[in-house]
């Protein structure tokens, strides 16, 4: 058996590049640990609380405000119509009876009785002794992309991605029956209930998988050897590198390749990132200056491209 993925490590390689707190679910089968506090909220909210306001909380069947999100984690019986689905086909025109009980069924509710609660908790408040099943975060796309591959760098099984069902089902019951890391942008009570803004998505990952997560968010992988193994001989990237080589031959020191102006806060920046990062960087900045029509590189245009992709500038030390 692997070992446990340290909680507070994973929690801080994670937080900055996540929204809040990452958050760590647990199902109780039986007594619910005293530190989790009961809520009477939709139970999908559980994660807005222990993510935004750092609570340590659980929903059970005498404490939830949602029919529908108890019956899907397994501790509420719910009725005909959020078992049957029927709630959904006879309101919404698009989803037809069949496709409504087909979702209210099998891998998108856990069963009833194997779960007496759900808590949250942030993952470097998880109180001792209890244990964590999954995690979910709430990020962009961007921090989506590395995150969500937590599994697939072990063994190749890409995430399962859901779209089309509720965000209580994916995060309640589809990673019990997968086991595998979830990628959802969630329904519109999931979103609502979670503040989510247009930009964000959850990420839900098994504990099993989340090791691997350590070396992908902190540790920095040879970009430019990644890179290069990517370019065929007639690459312009081959001319660029044997100018730099010359240039480097002629003055004795490293230069970088600049097809526009950078100005000396630029140059600052670009230089505290890890050597094989940088022209990666240039080419990557000057793209985005040459598409928004900027005749030189600043601050606040490296700001403005990192905040394109869904990276936050202040976990580079940029500013806001």
């Amino acid at each position: 058996m692997a070992a446990a993925t340290d909680l507070k490590a994973l929690h801080d390689v994670m937080y900055g590049k996540v929204r809040g707190h990452p958050v760590a679910i647990s199902l109780f089968r039986d007594e619910v640990p005293p530190a989790y506090q009961a809520k009477k909220v939709d139970p999908c909210a559980i994660v807005r609380l222990a993510m935004d306001d750092g609570e340590i909380v659980h929903v059970d069947r005498e404490h939830h405000d949602c029919i529908m999100g108890a019956y899907t984690a397994g501790f509420d019986e719910g009725t005909p119509d959020t078992r049957s689905g029927q709630y959904l086909a006879r309101h919404i025109p698009a989803i037809t009876d069949e496709g409504a009980a087909t979702a209210k069924q099998g891998e998108y509710i856990l069963p009833q009785g194997i779960v007496r609660a759900v808590g949250a908790a942030p993952l470097d408040r998880v109180p001792d002794g209890v244990e964590v099943n999954w995690i979910v975060v709430v990020c962009t796309p961007y921090w989506a992309n590395f995150i969500g591959g937590a599994r697939s760098v072990v063994d190749g099984t890409p995430p399962h991605g859901a779209a089309g069902t509720s965000f209580c089902s994916e995060l309640f019951a589809t990673p019990w029956y997968t086991d595998n890391v979830v990628l959802a942008p969630g329904d519109v009570g999931g979103r609502m209930n979670n503040r989510l803004k247009p930009e964000e998505m959850f990420v839900i990952v098994p504990m099993q998988w989340t090791a691997s997560i350590l070396s992908i968010l902190g540790e920095n992988p040879d970009t430019r050897a990644i890179y290069e193994a990517t370019r065929p001989p007639d690459s312009p990237y081959w001319l660029k590198r044997k100018r730099a080589a010359e240039k480097k031959k002629a003055t004795g020191e490293h230069a970088e390749i600049f097809t526009m102006l950078w100005d000396e806060e630029a140059q600052a920046i670009l230089a505290k990132m890890p050597g094989n990062a940088r022209e990666d960087a240039i080419e990557t900045m000057e793209e985005f200056a040459h598409l928004n029509h900027y005749e030189s590189i600043t601050r606040s245009v490296i700001e403005e491209q990192m905040r394109s992709i869904g990276m936050d500038p202040a976990i580079m030390d940029l500013g806001n």
